[in-house]
């Protein structure tokens, strides 16, 4: 195993453990870094933004689609990474609709039914649904051609293979 993919494979497995103890925020950072992460080797360096919903357009949503689209996710990422808060600059220029999230058992219909009360411009998404969707994602990604691509090839090597 070569160190891109074992240092990914930590990652699901913190995913997982996250789950299990029911940490929300820990769970949302390492699902948006990844996304982050394998939207960077695919696509390299050209706008985060772009990348990463490209990479959810792509991959992600090829297999399921969930309820929130892919600006909403870039920007719940933006949200959870730089601020642990649910607001970013999209959801407050009203350019993404801003993530309330399920876990566990609970219901993400009760959630939706909640928020369509509210004015604000909210969308319910249960993390386990986002983790499965990150997951055949992940899996559609790595049986793509993509990672045959050159400089696909290169951007791993040179990130990853210097990581113990």
């Amino acid at each position: 195993m070569n160190n891109f993919e074992k240092n990914h494979m930590q990652m699901f497995i913190g995913i997982d453990l996250c789950l299990k103890q029911n940490l929300q925020f820990p769970t949302l950072s390492l699902i948006y870094s990844l996304i982050d992460s394998f939207s960077w080797i695919t696509y390299g360096d050209i706008p985060v933004e772009t990348r990463y919903i490209k990479w959810i357009e792509e991959y992600m949503f090829k297999e399921k689609k969930l309820n929130v689209n892919a600006i909403d996710l870039y920007s719940a990422r933006c949200s959870m990474i730089h601020t642990l808060t649910p607001n970013s600059t999209k959801s407050n220029n009203k350019k993404a609709s801003v993530i309330t999230y399920t876990w566990g058992n609970k219901d993400v219909e009760i959630l939706e039914k909640s928020i369509t009360n509210s004015n604000k411009d909210l969308k319910a998404l249960d993390i386990n649904d986002l983790y499965d969707c990150l997951v055949l994602g992940t899996t559609t990604f790595l049986t793509s051609d993509i990672l045959k691509d050159e400089n696909c090839i290169k951007r791993m090597n040179e990130h990853y293979g210097n990581i113990s």
